[in-house]
Formats: C-alpha cells, sequence, structure tokens
C-alpha cells in the first residue's frame, strides 16, 4: 500500500482518542497541492444538545485570527488609508503618552510595550464579560508600560485590539464588516465570519467546552470580554480556512507581493538573529522543513494552523474542548507522519537527570521576574511567571536550550553556575538577563500574613488589591470596574508570592514582588504583564 492510501488509516488511528460521543471533539483537515487528502470530524459539537461535530461545524480559530488582521492592515496601506510604521496615536488620538508611542507594525509585532486589556482583565475581574468598549476604557488609562517600544517582544492582544480599532475609524466600517469584504467574501469563505461575543449566539457554531473539575460536569467555555476583534474573534471551518492556505500560496485573489512580503517578515532581534513573528504569522522551522503556523486558544477550545511552504502540506486542527488534545501537538504529528520520509531527525530533548541541580524558580534581581525549571512527563520545561502552562525544551546544537513553539519566538538559555549556586542566562527578543534561583523561604522568612493584610491600588492600571490572611495561608481579591476576581497566594520564596485562581488553579498565574519588604507594595508579574506596581494604601477592613 502506497503512502497516500495509508493515510487515512493512519492519521485516523492519531485521532481515534476523541471519536466518541461522550466528549467534545476535532475537526481536522489536511490538504497536499491545494486537494484536501483528509477531512474529519471528532466527538461532539455540544454535549448539551447531543450535536456531533461534522466537517461543517464552525468552530473559534482564536489566534490563529491574528494574521487576518495583519494582511487586513497591509490592504488598506496599499489605499493609502494607512501606514504601518506610522504610531498608533495618528489613528487613535485619545490614547497618550507611552500607549500612543508604537507603530502598528510594533504592535502586530508584539513590540509595542503597552499593556494586555485582556490580561488585566483576567486579573482584575476574572471570567466576567465586561462590557463593550472596556478594551479601549482599559488601554486609555494605562500611563506604564511592559517595555519601551521596539525593545522586546512580549506576546499582547491588546495591541491588536488598538489596530482592529484603528482599521475602522480610517474606513468607517467595523471589522467584521472589513473582513468579509476584503478577505472571505473574494475568496468564498461563507462560513467564516467575525463573531466578537460568546455571548451572542453564532449559527452552526460549536459550543466551547472546559473539561469537569471535581464535579465532572463540563462546563461551558465563554471568553470573558464582548468585543473580540483582530486578537482573535474569527469563526471558520476546516474547508474555509483551507482554501484561506491556497491563497497563501497563490496570493491571486488580492494583495500586491510587497504586502505579502510584509505580512511574514520579522523583526530582527538586537544580535542580529532573525525573529520569526511577522504580522500574526510565524515562520519557523520544524525538522528541517520551513512552515507557516499560527495557534490560537480560547476559553474552552484551541486551534492550530500550519502551512508547510516546501512541503506543499496544509493542515487546520479546530477543538472545541477535546480532553487531552493540543491542536498544535497534533498538526506536529500529522507532519510527522505525512512528510516522514522528508524530514530531519527531531530535536533531542534533554535529559531531566543532567539539569537535576537546576530544577527550580529562578529571579532577576533586577527586574524582580521570575522563571521556572521544572519536569513535566519527563521531559524538562521552562515556566514563565507561574503561568499554567509550561514550555518544553530542546537542546540545540551549540548545548544551550530552547524553547520548541513558544507562542511568539525563541527563549534560549544557558545553566550555568555562579558563585556555587545554579543560575540560568536567558535571552529573548533581542534581551539577555541573568537569573538567579530562588531559595524556598526558611522558616523565620516565609511572609506574616497579618501584615501583609490590607489594600493596595495600582494607579496606572486602575486595579486595587486587597489581602486578606486565612489562616496560615491568604487570598488577595483584585478589583476593577466590572469586577472582582480571587487568588490564592503561596510563599515560594523570600520577597516573592505566587497567585492562581481559587476557582480554578490551573487556569492563570502569576507573582508577586515586595522589593522592600512584606511590608510594603509589590509589583506584579504575569506572562504578559511587566512591572506593574502596587503601592500599600492602608490596612484591610469593611469595604
Amino acid at each position: 500500500m502506497d503512502q497516500a492510501a495509508a493515510l487515512p488509516s493512519q492519521l485516523d488511528a492519531l485521532f481515534a482518542p476523541w471519536n466518541r460521543s461522550d466528549c467534545p471533539g476535532l475537526v481536522v483537515g489536511v490538504q497536499r497541492g491545494g486537494r484536501p487528502v483528509y477531512r474529519r470530524a471528532f466527538g461532539m459539537a455540544s454535549l448539551e444538545t447531543a450535536c456531533a461535530n461534522t466537517i461543517t461545524t464552525r468552530m473559534r480559530i482564536g489566534s490563529s485570527s491574528k494574521h487576518f488582521l495583519g494582511l487586513l492592515v497591509l490592504l488598506l496601506q496599499e489605499r493609502g488609508l494607512l501606514q504601518l510604521d506610522n504610531p498608533i496615536g495618528l489613528y487613535l488620538p485619545e490614547l497618550t503618552g507611552v500607549n500612543a508611542l508604537p507603530t502598528l507594525r510594533q504592535l502586530l509585532q508584539h513590540r509595542g510595550g503597552t499593556r494586555c486589556h485582556l490580561d488585566l482583565g483576567f486579573i482584575g475581574h476574572g471570567m466576567l464579560a465586561a462590557p463593550e468598549g472596556c478594551g479601549l476604557r482599559t488601554l486609555l488609562r494605562q500611563t506604564g508600560a511592559n517595555f519601551p517600544p521596539g525593545e522586546a517582544m512580549i506576546y499582547n492582544n491588546g495591541g491588536y485590539h488598538l489596530v482592529s480599532l484603528a482599521a475602522s475609524r480610517v474606513t468607517g466600517q467595523p471589522l467584521d464588516v472589513l473582513f468579509k469584504s476584503h478577505l472571505f467574501d473574494p475568496l468564498g469563505m461563507s462560513s467564516t465570519t467575525l463573531a466578537p461575543s460568546d455571548h451572542v449566539m453564532t449559527p452552526g457554531m460549536a459550543s466551547m467546552h472546559l473539561p469537569p473539575l471535581v464535579d465532572g460536569q463540563w462546563r461551558r467555555g465563554l471568553f470573558p470580554s464582548l468585543e473580540v476583534l483582530g486578537e482573535g474573534g474569527i469563526v471558520s471551518t476546516v474547508d474555509d480556512m483551507l482554501t484561506w492556505a491556497t491563497h497563501l500560496r497563490s496570493r491571486n485573489a488580492f494583495g500586491a507581493p510587497e504586502s505579502w512580503a510584509q505580512l511574514l517578515q520579522s523583526h530582527a532581534d538586537g544580535d542580529g538573529v532573525s525573529g520569526r513573528y511577522g504580522l500574526g504569522l510565524m515562520t519557523i522551522t520544524y525538522r528541517g522543513m520551513a512552515i507557516w503556523r499560527h495557534p490560537g486558544g480560547v476559553v474552552g477550545g484551541a486551534s492550530e494552523f500550519i502551512s508547510a511552504v516546501d512541503g506543499d502540506l496544509d493542515i487546520i486542527i479546530l477543538s472545541n474542548g477535546a480532553p487531552g488534545a493540543s491542536p498544535t501537538a497534533l498538526a506536529d504529528r500529522v507532519m510527522d507522519i505525512v512528510l516522514a520520509d522528508r524530514l530531519d531527525p527531531p530535536a533531542p530533548r534533554p535529559l531531566l537527570e543532567d539539569f537535576a541541580a537546576w530544577l527550580g524558580d529562578y529571579v532577576s534581581a533586577d527586574t524582580g521576574f521570575l522563571y521556572s525549571l521544572e519536569p513535566q512527563d519527563g521531559a524538562l520545561c521552562l515556566r514563565i511567571a507561574k503561568y499554567a502552562t509550561p514550555v518544553a525544551l530542546i537542546l540545540d546544537a551549540d548545548g544551550s536550550l530552547v524553547t520548541g513553539l513558544s507562542g511568539i519566538g525563541t527563549i534560549r538559555l544557558r545553566c550555568e553556575w555562579a558563585d556555587g549556586q545554579p543560575s540560568i542566562s536567558l535571552r529573548f527578543g533581542g534581551r539577555e538577563e541573568r537569573f538567579h534561583r530562588l531559595p524556598a523561604p526558611a522558616a523565620d522568612e516565609t511572609p506574616d500574613w497579618a501584615a501583609l493584610a490590607g489594600r493596595y491600588e495600582s494607579e496606572e492600571s486602575g486595579l486595587s488589591a486587597t489581602i486578606q490572611p486565612q489562616g496560615d495561608a491568604a487570598i488577595v481579591q483584585f478589583r476593577d470596574a466590572w469586577g472582582v476576581s480571587d487568588f490564592e497566594l503561596t510563599a515560594i520564596g523570600r520577597s516573592w508570592l505566587h497567585m492562581r485562581p481559587s476557582s480554578d488553579p490551573a487556569a492563570f498565574g502569576a507573582v508577586l514582588w515586595f522589593p522592600h519588604g512584606w511590608s510594603s507594595g509589590f509589583v506584579l508579574h504575569s506572562a504578559r504583564t511587566r512591572h506593574l506596581p502596587f503601592a500599600r494604601a492602608g490596612k484591610a477592613g469593611p469595604e
């Protein structure tokens, strides 16, 4: 049996764990040479209505939406309506200070440095859906930033939100109309649309599912925003996405050659090493094969989009909460199967025993930022600011450790000894920084939760926090204009606390750094928010 004939059964075996009627699932599309070779649906579109996924089921593609916005902005630039290298404040004049400075290109490449309204929302009001317009209102009040524009790189949905608003401002049309007229209709993508809210019914769309907690009941996945735009609001089908992949190769319906080149062009890091994130699409090498890709994640679902340029292979995987399924990992396995005779051997994984001395938390004495080296499923992983999802590390040819797919770029680190203690030298986005291992707090260094009790204010973000002791532990309750969110606090070292949601500990993570002792204010760091200061406002009491 030749490979083409064997392919469906091989892929069926890969996706067999989700071919069932008691859990949400996946819809998968694979094509070679612009012709579909595998189209299958698995699991349920809705456990509530007992409706199964089909090939025509619409699902959220999450952040795979980002390159659609990147291309739309390039088309508007062709018409002279905007310029990518102009500052965002030119198009949204209500932005002031540091928020007005980043260019559209910097925001689309996650190099703008501004805060992210979604990240601040997760902290301030948790999973409550704030009203339409709150994203811009949140971003307008920011006076601080993660970093100066262009100096580093942090994944930032807020930048894409601002660019989405700018596109609507210069055209006088809402983003869904722009997507439809400029991108979807010319390609006949009739099942693709912008759906800004999970609280509004979208015909033919699968429900998003969150896994059961202790009660064993599945939960509905609702994204905590009523205005998800170019940062991740597109709903599509596998067939429409395969049509889109075909046009990414032919580029014959719209877009000048220069626009297509800019879509894929990334910023070179400060050491001259090329980045890999263009305007919403990554160009990377997978086992020696050049590919374009971008994953997507929403509350209760995920996706992966891959176009293997030289392998003439396109893959789209959409999930509405399939248990234990990572569309990114599954898409890699599809490549392994389809391109088995054309891929280099997998990069070696570091042996855990070789790095046992370096496992633990690492902090920067200058910034208070924290990374962790930890084992997971037999792999050495890097976790950012105690966030829920660790990233597996591989060994590079020069002996350094690098992340696999970390979202936007390669984090490179070396495990070294400094003053007889383990340390790591970490480089990302053109910056290099030294991190020293954080020792576990000694008995006399654990927090005095009673002394920590009180209210803290972050003037620049509009967030407040109240630390409340609970026996030998504590919680911190954050509040913004739209609600509250509770987090459990755990001491992880001298001057550092870890916070995680009380309702779902796996959902989010961040660290609080008390640089001047437990009785002072703190600095909050999450994977996407850096250096957010909170000043002490007084002892806790009745609100």
